[in-house]
């Protein structure tokens, strides 16, 4: 498997260097309310903005600073809404990340919980706990949760709605505080758009998703500019109780103010479902069960979940005071049997909060300089029990039952400096500080308030010594805060889980169809905390290192301002280990590596003025074995996945679409468990979720005119 893996690499690295054509490269145009501050809309896509390989350092002397991803020299990788648009999506959000550098995806199949998305190494069974999710500066990660630790539900994100997507893979973002382990992905919704969307699509496993969007393009009179999204999705799954139904309503209205834009959104969220659970790896394999059976019928859950946000935005980018304010809340019930009988886990949870940033753009002794400070608060209001069920009906005491509010108040600083035109510095930190009031309704006596704090800077340079070539380095802490369920309710003394993490790199850019990028890194995390599965005890397995090396690139077999052509390849090394148990051990669930090949497309068809279009994207994923158990016992298989997009769009606003995912080889492997010890487990105690072999899903939409 690995001379396959190498051969393929050997293909896709040849074809990010061999010139296949003489298009001449022109810049791609801007999209609506991208960083460039433009504000009409682009009558093309724009081709991706992928990977920013150059960032800012490469740009003279002046520092362009729009957003903070694009600034950092840290591996970054920022999604337009037209890439989006062509990403095969099958089954919900996490297929966005699927073929992204350094990204890790497990679809744990279970309905609408969180799923896994990890970034440099971490578990893939966490819900994606190790990761700071934002959408439109609001964090998405829950605090203390009865499920996992910063548990991670995206199930909420309607993809039409995405107007960007930036993933910075590192610790290396003052701007975000806990759970910013292995990174951070943060998601701008639109504020504004030239045409309405009707979209329906549906295929294997009675699967049906309608979405809706309506808005305005943006106008100076002043006008309220909205941009509107309904959604319904149903799925009967391919396991037995795999059932999944949702609705999905967003609004956000725009105002234009003297100075700046203020924008207003909400969202309503409701989901039910059935959960198949995991099988007996043994039987599944014999033939004595089938991967289609459900472990326990009754299984499944519901959530409802509504929220409002206010982000505010006042000067031009790169001088900006920027203001967010949001109130979320959230109602979480899941039945779970992980085989020692079903548990019901509620959740009621009100957060409210706010951030505000101030960036100043100038020189600092003549020298081009920048400067980002800020601070975020945030309140979480939670009510959590767990009990003992049978058939969702209770059947014993709680074994959780309380009720806590947890503050946190960050401050973060973060600075670019350019003392010459080929080097630059980037530096800063941030504080965050927790508070813990606790209601142990089980307690024998009362829990003390408690409190913590921790800080985590930040360093990088990167040099440029010819202009397509950098250099890049950065030392960055990362942090993840107590939980009130497993830590402060049993001791006063907690302290956050403190991860350092450092990496080197360099990024080529030869010519603007080429880009190529490489770097090493390594993080030690002072705690690794293993959980089987949401509800069972969490196990503190000592420090833990990861190290690893992710290569990257990318090659335009056309981009010009008519449509656009790339093949991709990424593959991202990985080996993680215990180091306090004696002799080093094995972090389970972590792939040993990820390797992604594929083409993207978007070009005119019958000429360019012709209005046709076709393209989408096509790839392979090849997923290395991972350690199921800590001594390396048992393990999972390396295995395959193949997915595709295509489209046809005609010029009447009418696209249609086909998606598809397969797997070739094994399909247990995506998600493994060990429900026994970590060492010194049986083959009978590892259970799985099968993927199904083969989705195909077919769709039509239609996007109409709503303003000139």
């Amino acid at each position: 498997m690995r001379r396959h893996i190498l051969c393929w690499m050997v293909v896709g690295l040849m074809m990010t260097a061999w010139p296949l054509g003489r298009v001449v490269a022109q810049p791609a145009p801007a999209t609506e309310g991208a960083a460039t501050g433009t504000e009409e809309a682009a009558t093309l896509p724009e081709v991706i903005v992928s990977d920013e390989p150059l960032a800012a350092a490469t740009r003279e002397s002046r520092i362009d600073v729009t957003a903070d991803a694009a600034a950092l020299p840290a591996p970054t990788t920022i999604l337009d809404s037209n890439y989006i648009q062509r990403t095969p999506i099958l089954n919900n959000y996490v297929d966005l990340f699927r073929p992204l550098p350094g990204v890790n995806v497990n679809n744990l199949g279970q309905g609408g919980i969180g799923n896994a998305i990890t970034i440099r190494g971490f578990t893939d069974l966490e819900h994606g706990r190790d990761v700071a999710y934002f959408i439109d500066g609001v964090p998405l990660n829950e605090v203390s949760s009865i499920h996992t630790p910063n548990y991670a539900d995206l199930n909420i994100l309607i993809p039409e709605t995405v107007e960007r997507l930036e993933v910075i893979r590192g610790p290396f973002s003052a701007l975000y505080g806990d759970s910013n382990l292995g990174g951070s992905v943060n998601i701008v919704t639109k504020r504004f758009d030239s045409t309405g969307e009707v979209k329906g699509y549906g295929g294997y496993f009675n699967t049906g998703r309608g979405i809706v969007t309506y808005s305005r393009p943006r106008t100076e009179d002043g006008a309220i500019t909205p941009f509107i999204a309904a959604e319904a999705y149903t799925t009967d799954g391919y396991r037995d109780n795999q059932g999944y139904k949702r609705y999905n309503l967003f609004g956000k209205f725009t105002v234009p103010t003297r100075h700046g834009d203020l924008s207003i959104r909400s969202q309503f969220y409701g989901g039910e479902w059935g959960a198949p659970g995991y099988l007996s790896r043994d039987l599944v394999r014999s033939g004595a069960l089938s991967p289609k059976a459900a472990f326990n019928g009754s299984d499944g859950g519901h959530k409802d979940f509504q929220n409002v946000v206010v982000n505010y935005g006042l000067g031009e980018l790169d001088q900006a005071f920027t203001v967010t304010g949001f109130i979320n809340h959230d109602v979480f019930v899941r039945f779970a049997d992980f085989g020692g009988g079903q548990r019901d886990q509620d959740e009621d949870r009100t957060i409210m909060g706010f951030t505000l940033r101030k960036v100043w753009t100038g020189s600092l002794f003549t020298l081009p300089a920048q400067l980002m400070i800020g601070t975020n608060f945030r309140n979480d209001s939670v009510g959590v029990s767990q009990t003992p069920t049978l058939a969702r009906n209770p059947i014993g005491l709680p074994t959780r039952d309380l009720n806590f509010t947890e503050q946190g108040w960050g401050q973060y600083i973060q600075a670019q400096i350019k003392p010459l035109s080929w080097l630059k510095f980037t530096g800063g930190g941030r504080y965050d500080h927790f508070w813990y009031d606790v209601d142990n309704h089980l307690a024998t006596s009362s829990v003390p308030t408690t409190d913590t704090g921790v800080f985590s800077p930040k360093a990088g340079v990167a040099i440029t010594p010819v202009s397509w070539l950098e250099l890049f380095a950065n030392y960055g802490e990362g942090f993840r805060s107590p939980s009130v369920v497993d830590d402060v309710i049993n001791t006063s003394t907690v302290k956050p889980i403190k991860l350092r993490s450092r990496e080197a790199g360099f990024r080529i850019q030869p010519s603007p169809r080429v880009q190529f990028q490489a770097d090493v890194w390594s993080t030690t995390l002072n705690q690794e905390i293993f959980q089987a599965a949401a509800g069972l005890d969490p196990q503190n397995l000592g420090r833990s290192r990861r190290e690893g090396y992710d290569i990257e690139g990318r090659y335009y077999v056309r981009q010009d301002k008519q449509g656009q052509a790339s093949v991709f390849v990424n593959y991202n090394q990985i080996r993680a280990v215990i180091l306090d148990q004696g002799a080093a051990t094995l972090v389970p669930n972590v792939p040993r590596y990820i390797v992604n090949i594929g083409t993207d497309v978007d070009v005119p068809v019958g000429g360019n003025a012709s209005g046709h279009r076709a393209g989408g994207q096509l790839y392979v994923q090849f997923i290395g074995k991972k350690n199921i158990t800590e001594d390396g016992v048992f393990t999972t298989n390396p295995y395959q996945r193949v997915v595709s997009r295509l489209f046809y769009a005609h010029p009447s606003g009418w696209l249609g679409f086909v998606d598809m995912a397969w797997y070739p080889t094994d399909r247990l492997s995506e998600t493994a468990l060990n429900f026994g010890n970590t060492t010194g487990a049986t083959s009978a105690d590892i259970f799985v979720n099968a993927q199904a072999p083969f989705q195909v899903m077919a769709g039509l939409s239609y996007r109409f005119k709503t303003g000139g």
